[in-house]
């Protein structure tokens, strides 16, 4: 009987190791979001108004910037709680729908230090979606990889989000986004 409670408690074990469609995270992972599970989480506050329906390529939501939206929710955490090391290098990676004929917008990673409000960030690098999505009108995945900044503290935030660009019309998704350690 012992040894029945311990395979299920083995199995049960192992079956929380990966996220909730059963596949297990890199050991590089740092943080992602398939905005699944956004719904619900936010008590009564407002979901975020990038938050859609209308396309997704896991599940049922995705983020969106369109004409109505110029910065989609995105992640923003301590540099500190996403890696207890230190970080040279990150990739980011998410998988975009731009529909046909629009330019698409970017992908902006950034890192600020908030101790000095006002300054330049430390880091602000933007994928364009007009030059890494090849395919318009359906799901592409996109990755780049950024250098950390040299003087990168454990207090600094990291941000990732998508931006509608410079074109107010340009529509864009994204879903399924990571964060990781990239050495």
């Amino acid at each position: 009987m012992k040894k029945h409670i311990y395979l299920v408690l083995a199995l049960a074990t192992l079956a929380g190791c990966g996220d909730k469609n059963g596949k297990s995270r890199p050991d590089n992972f740092l943080a992602g979001n398939d905005f699944e599970e956004i719904e619900g989480w936010n008590g009564d506050a407002p979901l975020p108004v990038s938050l859609t329906r209308e396309k997704a390529h896991s599940g049922i939501y995705s983020m969106r910037v369109g004409p109505d939206v110029e910065y989609a929710s995105g992640f923003i955490g301590t540099v500190g709680k996403i890696s207890p090391t230190r970080l040279t290098k990150i990739k980011i990676k998410g998988w975009v729908f731009v529909p046909a004929g629009q330019p698409g917008g970017a992908i902006v990673t950034q890192v600020i230090d908030p101790d000095k409000q006002g300054a330049s960030p430390l880091l602000w690098e933007a994928l364009s979606l007009e030059t890494a999505v090849k395919k318009r009108a359906e799901w592409v995945e996109i990755e780049k990889t950024l250098t950390m900044p040299a003087n990168l503290s454990p207090t600094n935030k990291l941000y990732m989000y998508l931006w509608r660009g410079a074109s107010p019309t340009s529509v864009a998704y994204i879903d399924d986004m990571e964060i990781l350690r990239a050495e």
